[in-house]
């Protein structure tokens, strides 16, 4: 199972690769982001149903490639169990829209820390720059449950 979601992902981000060779703006940058993911899930409030994460990249032409590091749900803070923090390697091809606006597609891979617990995401979403920062919002899918996430992105 690991292997076929591992060969998966990176027969994704391999074809992610050579699109983005397609589309030039040539430009390479590193990244910081946090965001929000709401789910309608189950639960009913919303400390439940949101996770935040921080996100580290580098972005090169419209691709980018980061790390993400997050917690399950806002509930669990002030409990520090491994099992409620994740981690997850995520790629992401960038479109242009307009001349701040841009859409993205995305795919990751992920894992809750001490745990076997494998997730895969995968989703689209919109940016607008304004210098090197940017707000985004994005709707995506993972671990079987569907998030919608807005956040901020500051480039280096």
């Amino acid at each position: 199972m690991l292997f076929r979601l591992l060969f998966t992902f990176l027969f994704v981000l391999f074809n992610l690769i050579s699109s983005s060779q397609e589309i030039t703006t040539s430009s390479q940058d590193w990244y910081f982001s946090a965001g929000v993911s709401i789910s309608n899930s189950s639960d009913s409030t919303f400390a439940y149903s949101s996770y935040p994460s921080i996100e580290f990249g580098f972005s090169k032409n419209n691709l980018a490639l980061g790390v993400v590091l997050g917690r399950s749900n806002f509930v669990e803070i002030k409990r520090n169990q491994a099992e409620s923090f994740f981690y997850e390697l995520k790629s992401a091809l960038t479109f242009p829209v307009q001349k701040k606006l841009s859409a993205y597609g995305l795919m990751g891979i992920g894992n809750y820390l001490s745990t076997s617990r494998i997730f895969i995401e995968y989703g689209i979403g919109a940016v607008y720059t304004f210098g090197k920062s940017s707000i985004f919002t994005q709707v995506s899918n993972w671990d079987g449950t569907t998030y919608i996430t807005p956040g901020w992105s500051f480039t280096f």
